[in-house]
């Protein structure tokens, strides 16, 4: 049950069940909050200021058309704002509607990058738990390289969950999520011991010999 990244350590199936399902929960939490950061908060600060900048200059047009329009007549500023503002309204909702979407695109790279990052993280360090199980059930060859594929699978779906989920893909995707867990059966349904027990026939043959 142990979390260390040391691949000579051996590892047993309820250790890396443990192992998965924290490194899953922490790896969800970190994709979540940084899509959300660059996908929501980000973007939505910057059209709001965007927004701000819009209004104002709209409102300051309509006023300083609407003040020459009075040719040096006795003028009520606070009015005429007021006025400005009911009708720039509908130009400003335009203008909102555009920022905003100009705003999540522009930062939209950044958030997938993050995920990137996640599941990179997530598959580097749920690969190195795999590979102590393997070592441990006594998995050579190409079921390795199959445990890992589901490994990456795996982990590559529950970190992009965020950006699937907002997307309308998670059910396109959920083969790959499946696909993931099934390739990692064989680590879990492996024997336990096995790593140590050729280390102690070994040494066992060894001695015999010896003598």
């Amino acid at each position: 049950m142990s979390f260390s990244l040391d691949l000579t350590k051996p590892l047993g199936r309820l250790g890396l069940a443990i192992n998965t399902v924290v490194l899953g929960a922490v790896f969800y939490g970190i994709s979540v909050g940084a899509y959300h950061y660059m996908s929501h908060t980000l973007p939505e600060s910057e059209a709001h200021a965007k927004e701000a900048a819009a209004k104002a200059a709209l409102v300051d047009k309509a006023v300083a058309k609407a003040k020459t329009a009075a040719k040096g007549k006795a003028f009520d500023e606070k009015a005429a704002t007021a006025a400005a503002e009911a009708a720039v309204a509908p130009e400003l909702k335009k203008q909102a509607e555009e920022i905003h979407h100009h705003a999540v695109e522009g930062w939209a790279p950044f958030a997938v990058f993050l995920l990137i990052l996640s599941a990179l993280f997530f598959a580097g360090f749920l690969s190195v738990y795999v590979q102590r199980r393997a070592n441990d059930g006594g998995l050579k060859g190409l079921w390795i390289f199959t445990n890992h594929l589901g490994a990456w699978a795996f982990a590559s779906y529950v970190a992009f969950y965020p950006f699937l989920a907002a997307h309308g893909l998670r059910n396109a995707y959920a083969p790959a999520f499946i696909a993931g867990l099934v390739l990692l059966l064989p680590v879990f349904f492996a024997g336990e011991g096995h790593h140590d027990h050729d280390h102690d026939h070994g040494h066992g043959h060894d001695h015999g010999h010896s003598h």
